[in-house]
């Protein structure tokens, strides 16, 4: 009965990753059609070395901006998005939340 609690909270912890999964290709494609593949590679790897990851934020931005010919509105709530993938703390929390699982502590 215990795991049929916390089922939902799973799908929809699959939902974000899958949204995460999918902002990281949109991040990846924005880099690479504004800078070329050896920068959004270097991006990728300062983004993950740095704790913070402003590739997807940025990557995002560039994505609408430059593919989508989004305005600048727009591009800025589609990167928006992106915040919430920003710092790995964030990620803790949430997946704690909905796996109900005891939050981490703050610090």
């Amino acid at each position: 009965m215990n795991m049929l609690r916390r089922l939902p909270g799973f799908v929809l912890l699959i939902a974000l990753a899958s949204v995460g999964v999918a902002l990281m290709l949109v991040a990846w494609t924005g880099w690479a059609d504004r800078f070329g593949w050896p920068w959004a590679l270097v991006a990728l790897v300062l983004s993950a070395a740095g704790g913070f990851n402003a590739f997807v934020v940025v990557g995002a931005f560039f994505f609408a901006q430059d593919y989508l010919h989004w305005s600048l509105p727009e591009s800025l709530a589609l990167a928006a998005v992106g915040l919430l993938f920003a710092t790995p703390g964030i990620m803790r929390g949430i997946t704690a939340i909905l796996t109900a699982e005891r939050l981490p502590p703050r610090g």
